[in-house]
């Protein structure tokens, strides 16, 4: 064969293998699907915007601060409205870290008697609930303003069927209005439960919810209180997607190089938090930390910001 004619067949072929490998990417990712829920909610924004947080106004303040003393697996996030402080869960070694909004580190707690700490939620007081990943589990933590170490107490071990020890509960967050627990399991298959009963006994096992449609995991789960919605963070797909309470996609927030003030794609994404304000925070693999704001309502003419 010759040469040219050979060279000439090299770029075809390596423009077909980019095709297909992109084709294999896009239907991995949802992407067609992403774009499209995407593109409706921007279209229905003066219908969504007065129901929902409406994740598309949401601008970095804060991005990729290290957090010092913690050196890795950061993983839960959740934010107590009593002390107005954010709690931070690590998987190895299992510790609860309180930061202020700030992202400043405020104190690290070590846990005994649970394992692979993936997620946080405070529920009341000082009560704090844990989830454990490799074993399903669902622990309870008491934690008092001067607290440097806290004794875990198991309550229940969820009874789900997965595929490997490191793809099952990832999540536990506190729905207040409900008075129940969200417990998401992170992949295949990818779903979030609901808990009710006091948590401060054992849950009772109720029902699987609904999927997340487009999103590739579940890496966190919060509540926005004054609609019912739910925010659902997902570490792959780097995205948070808010939820109405029937399960249908209404704003989506990408974490991603260029959008909503982020100068580069937050790396592993995998706690998030809500505060009463509406501030919204990520935390991310290694240490990293994140902030998200709407912008401030410009003054009229004559009044001063904040009237």
């Amino acid at each position: 064969m010759p040469l040219a004619q050979t060279s000439s067949r090299m770029p075809r072929c390596a423009l077909l293998a980019a095709l297909v490998v992109g084709a294999a990417l896009g239907v991995y990712f949802q992407l067609p699907a992403m774009t499209y829920y995407w593109g409706q909610s921007l279209r229905q924004e003066a219908q969504l915007r007065p129901v929902s947080l409406w994740l598309p106004a949401y601008q970095a303040t804060i991005q990729g601060r290290p957090l010092r003393g913690v050196e890795k697996n950061l993983s839960g996030l959740t934010f107590n409205n009593g002390t107005g402080t954010l709690f931070a869960s690590t998987n190895s070694p299992a510790q609860i870290v309180e930061l202020s909004v700030e992202g400043e580190v405020l104190r690290i707690i070590r846990v005994s008697g649970a394992q692979d700490t993936e997620g946080i939620a405070h529920v009341e007081g000082g009560r704090f609930m844990l989830s454990g990943g490799r074993h399903n589990a669902l622990y309870a933590v008491d934690i008092g303003p001067d607290s440097r170490e806290v004794q875990a107490r198991e309550l229940v071990r969820l009874p789900l069927d997965t595929l490997h020890s490191n793809l099952g509960v990832e999540t536990v967050s506190w729905d207040e209005s409900a008075q129940r627990l969200l417990v998401g399991q992170e992949k295949w298959p990818l779903r979030l439960l609901s808990l009710r009963g006091n948590p401060r006994v054992e849950p009772i096992w109720l029902r699987q919810d609904w999927g997340a449609l487009f999103i590739n995991d579940l890496a966190s789960v919060t509540t926005h209180a004054p609609t019912g919605n739910l925010l659902l963070l997902s570490e792959e797909s780097a995205m948070v997607v808010e939820y109405d309470p029937r399960g249908m996609p209404v704003s989506l927030l990408p974490l991603w190089r260029g959008l909503h003030g982020l100068a580069r794609k937050i790396p592993q994404p995998e706690g998030l938090a809500l505060a009463p304000d509406g501030s919204l925070f990520i935390v991310s693999e290694p240490n990293l930390f994140y902030r998200f704001e709407k912008p401030r309502a410009a003054a009229r003419p004559g009044t001063l910001a904040g009237e």
